[in-house]
């Protein structure tokens, strides 16, 4: 949109030809760099992958589960709101000497093993090593005219850094993005088949224990875990 105003400013003088192949340039390039960051990759990987039921996916094959998270344990507590969640991603950026110009200084991630359920059936999510793709739904800022939250400070200090600059506040932006309880999530992965303990017991003698689907990371498919729409929505 930026680049459209811009043109649309244009149109009333003389256009310099230089200058418009510039901004079409600059255009291209943060288009480029959008869409090959890693976040959008991950997310068209998702996007691009075979649906199945929890209960349906086979063990070694690669596919694309989705269902609500569920805690197995104890649930995290996210660093900057404090809420209950079963991963977390909580990023801190710093306003350079250029005013538009921030700079992360703090990437934080976390997550625990937690169920995915769906109407068939619920899997064990190790997220160890998965790629996370999630969306940052909470943001906030301190500088000169807000003060650092008590959490916000503390999550600073963890990490060998203080919301006060020589004189005044710095300016900062808290960024967090978790996996809360019972939200819609997409995993990508192989899993295998694990007895339930939890299943009620076989109908009959001869019937074949319960099993749950358990997914984990490995060298030929690391986990591929979003709560972003587009990767949860499963089209018949």
């Amino acid at each position: 949109m930026a680049v459209m105003s811009a043109v649309v400013l244009l149109s009333g003088c003389s256009v310099d030809p230089f200058g418009v192949s510039l901004l079409a340039a600059l255009a291209a390039i943060g288009f480029f760099v959008w869409y090959y960051s890693g976040r959008q990759q991950v997310k068209r990987w998702l996007r691009a992958a075979r649906a199945w039921k929890i209960g349906e996916l086979p063990e070694n094959t690669l596919g694309r589960v989705v269902g609500k998270a569920e805690a197995i344990d104890q649930a995290l507590a996210a660093p900057l709101t404090g809420r209950p969640c079963v991963c977390y991603v909580a990023t801190v950026e710093q306003r350079g000497t250029a005013s538009d110009y921030w700079k992360t200084i703090i990437s934080e991630s976390r997550g625990v093993t937690f169920r995915l359920v769906d109407d068939t059936g619920h899997a064990i999510v190790d997220p160890t090593d998965a790629k996370i793709a999630l969306t940052f739904d909470d943001t906030k800022w301190s500088g000169i005219s807000q003060d650092a939250t008590e959490a916000e400070e503390a999550f600073l200090a963890k990490h060998g850094h203080g919301s006060q600059g020589w004189v005044f506040n710095k300016s900062l932006r808290y960024h967090e993005a978790v996996i809360e309880l019972g939200e819609t999530v997409a995993v990508l992965g192989s899993g295998v088949r694990e007895f339930d303990p939890t299943a009620l017991p076989p109908e009959g003698y001869r019937s074949p224990p319960r099993t749950r689907l358990r997914l984990t990371s490995s060298a030929r498919y690391p986990l591929i875990i979003s709560d972003s729409p587009s990767t949860t929505k499963i089209t018949s």
